[in-house]
Formats: structure tokens, sequence, C-alpha cells
């Protein structure tokens, strides 16, 4: 795997299986994401993988958290999939595996390897999960989101938000200091 923990991940543009436009930087600063690689549509394990994280899709929504699946399948094959099995995630598709290779999770077949990346505000990876083992793997990353939402609302109320620069967020006091220092 060519990406580690704290680590910007690479910025991947493309479409859903629903043709909704998407670009990850757009939750940079926003939310958290959870962008699972999966081998293949309809097998086993992957349709597995997909209910589960569905099922608990609210879960992560109520967390500021967005789910993305991503494999190698074409978007006709992420819709059929989706529908078939009644999942309700944005499924990506990176059909000639440059995303996947970049990060270093193609297989000697070309599909990717199962494996799950927890990405924070500050579009940081936070965890990576490798060599996935589907059952309760879902409910796995949304206990590893949930510390990090605590982690986040923790900095929050100590006024260290991650996004508190871009927001031009200053401790009390420190506004005045800036002034007094230029006059």
């Amino acid at each position: 795997m060519n990406i580690k923990v704290n680590q910007q991940l690479p910025n991947f543009i493309g479409v859903t299986y629903d043709g909704q436009q998407f670009d990850l930087s757009k939750y940079i600063g926003q939310s958290n994401v959870v962008l699972y690689f999966y081998p293949k549509d309809d097998t086993p394990g992957c349709t597995v993988e997909g209910v589960e994280f569905s099922e608990l899709n609210k879960e992560f929504r109520k967390l500021n958290t967005w789910v993305f699946g991503m494999s190698r399948d074409g978007l006709d094959s992420h819709q059929r999939f989706c529908h078939k099995n009644n999942i309700h995630l944005p499924l990506l598709s990176d059909s000639e595996g440059k995303y996947g290779q970049k990060l270093g999770l193609l297989k000697d077949t070309g599909n990717f390897v199962r494996a799950t990346l927890l990405i924070g505000r500050d579009g940081k990876v936070k965890h990576i999960w490798e060599d996935v083992k589907v059952n309760g793997h879902a409910a796995e990353v949304l206990g590893k989101v949930k510390e990090l939402e605590h982690q986040a609302q923790k900095k929050i109320s100590l006024g260290r938000d991650i996004g508190s620069s871009r927001r031009g967020y200053a401790k009390p006091g420190a506004r005045a200091a800036r002034k007094s220092r230029r006059a």
C-alpha cells in the first residue's frame, strides 16, 4: 500500500453509479470520508460488505461521515449490484485502475484488494484496514468514526477545531492582541 496514516489522500474525481459527479476534495474541511475498496460487484464478500455499510449509513451520516465504495467494475455493473442487493451507497468506478494503482491497492489479477480508508475532515488518512474480513467490518469502521468524532468534538471545545483557521477563528483575546500590535 502506497498510502500511510496521517498522509493526505490524493484526490479522486469521477461519477457515482447514479450519474452524480464526485470530487473527494469537496468533502475536505467539512466531513469525514470512509472509502472502501472491494474486488468485484456481486460476489459474496463484496455483497456482505456493501449491505452492511448500507445498513449503517444513517449512523455514519449522524457522525458527519460519508461512505463510498470503489471497485474497477463499470457504472452499469454498480447500478445493477446496488439495485439487486438494496445497497444505498454511492459506488465509484476506477475502471482503468489508475487511482487504485496510485494507492497500491491493485492485486496481480487487476482487481482491488479489500481495504478501507478513514479520511478525517482535514483530508488526512486516519485509519487503514487491510485484508478486511467483511462480516462486522462496517460496524468496526463505525466504531473508529465515533472515536474520531469524539476527538474532533474535544478539539472544538478546546478551541482547536481542525477547520478553525479556514473560518478565521481566534481564541478569546487574540483579535484584540492583534489589533493592539498593529496600532
